[in-house]
């Protein structure tokens, strides 16, 4: 709601560019920051499936490499030929004679057969019996002298336990001195061959797989940070900025792992995401530089198209206030077909409908004002006849004529009463002018009615309609009495049970057949006047519409015979509560 507000506090004109540029702006931005985030995920997996295939292909690599690492040392340990060579090198500490010598090249030579087969120039082979005395494989490569090769074995043959023959022993890596200011790192495998007929150990033949192997097939994956750990999660080679598993600070980063086979070592790439999404954020901020002018010149239009469609609306505003300000001759113009033009044209009828309004009002307060005139001078008539009585009272007063004196006073009360119809009043003053109608209606009747009010002092206040219940004692002096009636007389009896009270005036008079009164109550049932136009009862129904209007729509007349054989006629109506919650 405080939103709705705001925008209203806004002008038309603040709002139609406001639209626009929510309209045109939001979109916009929106679906640039979606592109921008669609592209970066799709790049993101992109390049995840890229790392997978590669490192897939990397983890294949060095699973062939490691099981062409197990057909060269099963070879030395099935061949007959290799096994009687290495068993006359068992004990040779150095190369004494020519059949030493013969037996060093030949265990050489079975090395260039290996090499042949597993075709990796990289992987380094040597044997060395129980002396220490070191026969390898021919690499041309300044990495793999004997000096660095005796470096890696005097590092890992702790490692080797000798109880575990004829099975590839997993060392760990070894880091080798290449000169003063070069030093490389090599994983090492070791296999122990004992004899069979004395279990007596004949050599181990050591496998040394340096970094630089790593680093050639590490080098497939580009930019990817990619490294090898063994079973136990120990790092081996590649980027050591690599972690065995997820922290806090590679989480966003491109990560994809590959279990190498036969060895239980993991391969695992990590691919920075502001490598990969670095060239869509230039793209993305590119595309902003060159929208963002474009956008400034929607801007200047729209302010200029906004300007000329509430050039029209800003006209009418213009008039509407020059209207009001008391300029009653304006019009607007009337020219095209659109909105404003037809908004222009029902105004103008509007202004032409008020000036016509405030002309029958001028001529309204006209005519008030000589009805007030007319009324004043009608007042005179009633006070003079008032004022006249009066006299004429007071003259019987002092004649001692009080019997007549009282009559007049009684018609005095009741033209006050008349002249003040819609003034309110209470029960009692109603009560009081009863007596005074009766008082009356005795001299004209020339019959002496007693009338007796039971009232209790609750009720006696209750706010009442003036001249109400006048109707009713005027049709029992009419219908109810005649010549015949013994002591006339009339009751009022006001009683109230849990906020509904009921008014019953009896008379004794000749009263009604039952019949008669079945029809009258059912004829207090008709809703609409027109229907009681003909009848002769028609104060009845005029009581009945008051009483509804006073009291409330559920208020009822009722007539019933009496045990006198007079007429009873009831009053029923709810208590009426005012606005502050008393009741009158």
């Amino acid at each position: 709601m405080r939103r709705i507000n705001l925008l209203s506090s806004f002008t038309f004109y603040r709002r139609i560019q406001l639209s626009f540029l929510f309209l045109i702006l939001l979109p916009t931005v929106v679906a640039s920051f979606l592109n921008y985030s669609i592209t970066q995920k799709s790049a993101m997996e992109k390049n995840f499936l890229s790392n997978q295939t590669l490192i897939t292909v990397i983890a294949n690599n060095i699973s062939k490499m490691i099981d062409d690492m197990t057909y060269a040392s099963n070879f030395f340990i099935q061949d007959e030929n290799i096994r009687k060579q290495l068993l006359s090198f068992m004990k040779m500490a150095r190369i004494e004679s020519s059949d030493d010598l013969e037996t060093y090249i030949k265990i050489k030579g079975f090395f260039n057969q290996v090499d042949v087969k597993t075709m990796n120039p990289d992987i380094l082979m040597f044997w060395t019996n129980e002396e220490g005395f070191i026969v390898q494989s021919y690499i041309d490569n300044p990495n793999f002298e004997p000096e660095v090769i005796k470096q890696q074995y005097e590092d890992v043959k702790s490692r080797v336990d000798m109880s575990k023959p004829n099975i590839l022993q997993w060392l760990g890596t070894a880091q080798t001195l290449i000169n003063a200011k070069t030093s490389s790192n090599s994983y090492l495998l070791a296999r122990v061959l004992k004899s069979s007929s004395d279990d007596q150990q004949i050599g181990t033949l050591f496998i040394s797989i340096p970094d630089r192997y790593f680093t050639k097939s590490f080098s497939q994956l580009g930019s990817s940070k990619l490294a090898v750990f063994d079973a136990k999660g120990l790092f081996i080679a590649g980027n050591p900025d690599v972690s065995y598993s997820t922290s806090a600070n590679n989480r966003g980063n491109i990560r994809n792992e590959s279990t190498i086979q036969y060895s239980g070592w993991k391969l695992i790439s990590e691919t920075p995401k502001a490598l990969v999404t670095s060239e869509i954020k230039k793209s993305f901020f590119l595309t902003l530089l060159i929208v963002i002018p474009f956008f400034l010149v929607f801007l200047l239009i729209s302010i200029i198209v906004a300007k000329r469609l509430h050039r029209p609306i800003r006209r009418l505003q213009s008039g509407v206030k020059q209207f009001g300000n008391g300029n009653r001759s304006i019009r607007f113009e009337e020219s095209g077909k659109d909105e404003i033009t037809e908004l222009g044209r029902t105004l103008n009828i509007m202004l032409n409908q008020i000036n016509q309004l405030i002309q029958n009002i001028e001529q309204e307060q006209e005519q008030k004002r000589e009805l007030e005139f007319q009324a004043l001078y009608s007042q005179i008539r009633p006070h003079f006849l008032l004022n006249t009585l009066n006299s004429i009272k007071c003259n019987l007063a002092i004649d001692n004529e009080m019997i007549h004196s009282q009559k007049i006073d009684s018609l005095m009360s009741l033209l006050r009463a008349y002249m003040k119809f819609n003034e309110p009043t209470n029960l009692r003053n109603e009560c009081k002018l009863l007596i005074s109608y009766v008082d009356i209606m005795q001299m004209r009747s020339d019959m002496e009615v007693e009338i007796d009010i039971q009232l209790s002092p609750l009720l006696a206040e209750m706010s009442f309609p003036k001249l109400l219940l006048q109707p009713i004692v005027e049709n029992a002096f009419v219908h109810g009495f005649n010549e015949d009636i013994v002591q006339p007389r009339i009751s009022l009896q006001a009683e109230m049970e849990e906020g509904w009270i009921e008014i019953r005036i009896a008379d004794n008079g000749i009263g009604m057949s039952e019949d008669k009164i079945k029809k009258l109550n059912s004829d207090l049932q008709i809703s609409e006047g027109e229907e009681w136009q003909s009848y002769k009862r028609v104060g009845l129904w005029n009581v009945l519409q008051r009483l509804k209007m006073t009291f409330g729509s559920n208020s009822s007349i009722e007539c019933v015979g009496n045990e006198v054989g007079g007429l009873t006629i009831v009053l029923g109506f709810h208590q009426k509560v005012d606005e502050g919650g008393s009741t009158c």
